[in-house]
């Protein structure tokens, strides 16, 4: 597929995004020791801050992106596996039940745009997520071309390893 042949629509978030959660408030003194990632508004690591045991009053998410609000305001990262999210991340779950990680990574760098548009002292609120918007690959009936975002990411791993192969 190249990039020159793709049309590209605005999309809002909770047209994309069934589920648009924020984690909920949990104090380092609290964390107790697991391995449950727990995702926080850091830039690093996957936004990893800790891995938890903790199962009351928390938010757990798996297979979706992290986003953070404040902080590293717009890291954003993919998660396919189980973790809990702070009360400065969002957990933003496609609509797609079928979309693969391929799809989530190509999610993740477009969403991280909000990074240019948010800082640590304009946060990424609730209402104000719900109002972004998206510009994004679509489809001949104008609706998200998911297996675009697939592929795209794919090419680019497939490159990655061809180079790497070459190099060694």
């Amino acid at each position: 597929m190249k990039y020159e042949n793709v049309n590209w629509k605005v999309f809002e978030f909770k047209a994309i995004f069934r589920e648009i959660k924020r984690g909920k408030r949990l104090t380092k003194a609290n964390h107790i020791d697991g391995k449950t990632p727990y995702i926080s508004s850091s830039a690093l690591n996957n936004g990893v801050d800790n891995f938890i045991s903790n199962n009351d009053n928390i938010r757990k998410f798996d297979n979706s992106l992290s986003l953070a609000n404040s902080g590293s305001v717009g890291a954003c990262f993919y998660h396919k596996y189980e973790y809990v999210a702070s009360d400065h991340i969002t957990s933003l779950k496609l609509d797609d039940e079928n979309a693969d990680e391929y799809i989530y990574l190509f999610m993740a760098t477009i969403v991280k745009r909000l990074e240019e548009k948010y800082s640590f002292n304009r946060e990424i609120n609730d209402i104000r997520i719900k109002r972004e918007k998206l510009i994004l690959p679509a489809d001949e009936n104008g609706n998200p071309n998911f297996e675009y975002m697939s592929n795209f990411v794919k090419n680019i791993q497939k490159e990655n390893i061809e180079k790497m192969l070459n190099y060694i």
